[in-house]
């Protein structure tokens, strides 16, 4: 889950008082900072969206439950999760699991209503940020592993077996691609 939210929104502003928002029938409220700003787009958040090719969460700030927020893999007696979330949440009474935006929080849900807030993942940070090629193509995590590693060989294959009948010359584009933006890119 934390491709959802790296990298880390670089807006400075206050998270209260909360903004009254409604969007295709979601009630709620979204944090103040995220308001007024241009990167606010119908609930989510267009920050390096050129780069990452996907909407970002808001930056709701954090929840104030104290406790460990590096990334485990959700699992109770009915759900083994194929993503990753804070330590501290795999236990909250508050984690849900929106059928849009995945795992999310319901903490204040008296202030911030439909509109969910995201997990907390506090002081952590990933190494690498997920990258995705523009649509229709097809990502992985193995194929951003060779972008970030420099292996265009590796990256090549990876890429021509995610997207059979593309072309070598557009796999070695997507590759200069991708390193431009890795070479470039904001921190986590």
């Amino acid at each position: 889950m934390h491709h959802l939210y790296f990298p880390a929104c670089p807006v400075a502003g206050p998270i209260e008082p909360p903004v009254p928002f409604c969007h295709m029938g979601t009630r709620g409220a979204i944090p103040n900072k995220c308001g007024s700003c241009g990167h606010m787009f119908e609930g989510d958040c267009t920050r390096f969206s050129a780069e990452i090719q996907r909407f970002m969460h808001l930056d709701y700030g954090p929840c104030g439950i104290n406790g460990p927020t590096d990334p485990v893999t959700y699992e109770d007696s009915f759900v083994r999760s194929k993503v990753e979330i804070p330590r501290k949440c795999s236990r909250c009474r508050f984690l849900f699991h929106d059928s849009i935006y995945g795992f999310t929080c319901r903490k204040d849900s008296e202030k911030w209503g439909g509109c969910f807030r995201g997990l907390d993942w506090g002081a952590w940070r990933p190494d690498r940020v997920y990258l995705d090629l523009p649509p229709p193509k097809v990502s992985s995590k193995t194929l951003m592993n060779h972008a970030y590693d420099n292996d265009l060989g590796q990256f090549v294959i990876e890429h021509r077996r995610l997207n059979p009948g593309l072309s070598l010359i557009e796999a070695r584009s997507d590759f200069t691609r991708i390193r431009q933006i890795i070479d470039h890119q904001p921190s986590a």
